[in-house]
């Protein structure tokens, strides 16, 4: 006679150290390589289903590269994406985007700084404010705590926005031809 199989309850849990992470989940990254045609100027753009677009920098920003203190700065001109607010459930009151709009300006010790575009047209709706007393989220968790800001746009240009901007798969080959053409 057969005995029943045993189940072992430690085996139906999952590895916890090959989970993904919610934006990995939930979010489609895409990106912009270059901005402005400067090298590693690069951004990710996550979009969720539900129209919901974070921003932040790609890991192939010239950022990453540079190990001097620094921090984030959401006045731009005279706006303070710190004041954006939004009120109701479409969101009235946020400040109005365009791809090339200013989102903050990451400002080193050295006195050097860029600015991080939004990428994208849209609705701000807010910005991470957790940025401003703990700037290293955004070099530790650039694709989850350390997002730039939230952005909301129409079902439409969120598509097409999708569309014409550059797939995981799509990024990882042209940072692959960046690398071989450094190599030649």
């Amino acid at each position: 006679m057969e005995t029943p199989t045993e189940f072992k309850i430690l085996d139906s849990i999952p590895d916890l150290n090959n989970l993904k992470s919610f934006t990995d989940r939930y979010f489609s990254k895409r990106y912009i390589t270059d901005i402005d045609g400067i090298k590693n100027n690069d951004i990710m753009i996550m979009f969720h289903s539900n129209r919901i677009a974070l921003l932040s920098l790609a890991p192939s920003h010239f950022f990453f590269n540079k190990d001097q203190e620094y921090k984030l700065n959401f006045t731009v001109g005279k706006v303070d994406r710190l004041r954006n607010a939004v009120k109701g459930k479409s969101k009235k009151g946020g400040q109005l985007l365009n791809p090339k709009s200013v989102v903050c300006k990451i400002e080193y010790k050295d006195g050097t700084s860029f600015d991080v575009p939004c990428g994208m047209k849209g609705t701000l709706i807010e910005v991470n404010e957790e940025l401003v007393n703990q700037p290293e989220l955004l070099k530790q968790y650039p694709d989850a705590d350390g997002y730039i800001a939230i952005i909301l746009s129409s079902i439409a240009i969120s598509e097409a926005t999708k569309s014409e901007l550059l797939t995981h798969d799509e990024y990882l080959e042209v940072l692959n031809r960046c690398e071989t053409k450094d190599l030649e």
